[in-house]
């Protein structure tokens, strides 16, 4: 008889047993065994089962599933490991992981293998399931007191945990004070040590500016643009100075209006206005001054700086 014949009467057996409850038993006073026959709620245990499979014999092991008995659960199927081998017998033990998290007492169902014999017949072992206690953890009852839940615990603080904070406190205060002291002392003309900052004088400032202009050689490397810039920045930065007029941010037109009623000779004015308007062009409409342009145009400066400068110097001797 092969190994495939064999198969159809142990799955025929199989599946009488299922819906007989192993009618057909006839090796009874079997045991299995668990590693423990106590434990704790949801601790782990270990249910095996011990059989020989003969040379030539076939075997079938009912599953458990995953809940043997309500209350105990199973980690899988049964999984079987050879113990030895003699002769061509094996010896194999069938072994599946329990537990359980509900206290109780428990009988666990039986275990049954359907064996196939070598001659043909089929025989089904039973073993008898064990008794498993699951119990929680004991509370003494006679000095067991109830309590109330418990607020959350506040820990005080230590100092390792306040320090970083009273640094950081620190540090913003040092910084808000240093801003405040140089903006006041900004405003009072004073470094931040607060000593007056000495400015030069405004035609000094601007003669510096049209001196340094000058030795760059901008519009004779074909700079035309920069040139007239520098030139122009420099003379309103000493108009603003000198005439206390919003030159920076005025056009042209609206820094002539405004000198309308300064003390400057008018013949000086015109040079003035001949030396922006050149400018202008050249800024913004892509103009291309002439070389004589070019050459008087910081004599132009200097002269209206230095001669506005003399003014003022003549009227404070007068009064």
């Amino acid at each position: 008889m092969t190994w495939k014949s064999k198969l159809w009467p142990l799955m025929l057996a199989f599946a009488t047993l299922c819906f007989h409850q192993a009618a057909g038993a006839q090796d009874h006073g079997l045991q299995s065994r668990i590693s423990r026959d106590s434990i704790l709620i949801g601790d782990q245990i270990e249910w095996t089962f011990d059989f020989q499979l003969a040379p030539g014999e076939a075997a079938r092991i009912s599953k458990p599933g995953n809940e043997p008995v309500p209350g105990v659960e199973a980690f899988g199927d049964i999984v079987l490991d050879t113990l030895s081998t003699k002769n061509g017998t094996l010896d194999l033990r069938g072994h599946v992981t329990l537990t359980s998290f509900d206290s109780g007492s428990y009988v666990l169902p039986p275990l049954y293998v359907l064996m196939a014999r070598a001659d043909g017949s089929v025989d089904t072992l039973e073993y008898a399931g064990p008794r498993l206690a699951v119990t929680t953890i004991p509370i003494d009852t006679a000095t067991f007191q109830p309590y109330d839940i418990k607020g959350q615990i506040r820990y005080p603080l230590t100092f390792k945990e306040v320090i970083p904070w009273v640094g950081l406190a620190l540090l913003i205060a040092a910084l808000v004070w240093l801003l405040v002291r140089w903006i006041r002392l900004r405003r009072q003309n004073r470094d931040f040590f607060g000593k007056p900052v000495v400015k030069d004088p405004p035609h000094i400032v601007a003669l510096r500016s049209l001196e340094k202009t000058r030795s760059q050689k901008l519009w004779q490397a074909g700079k035309q643009k920069q040139f007239y810039t520098q030139v122009t920045d420099a003379l309103r930065q000493y108009i603003a100075d000198r005439y206390d007029v919003a030159a920076l941010e005025q056009t042209s037109a609206e820094m002539f209006r405004d000198l309308q009623d300064k003390d400057i000779d008018p013949a000086l004015t015109g040079q003035l206005k001949d030396l922006f308007t050149t400018a202008d062009f050249v800024k913004f409409a892509k103009h291309t001054a002439s070389d004589q342009e070019n050459e008087n145009a910081i004599p132009t400066a200097i002269r209206f700086v230095n001669e506005t400068y003399m003014k003022e110097i003549e009227k404070e001797e007068d009064e």
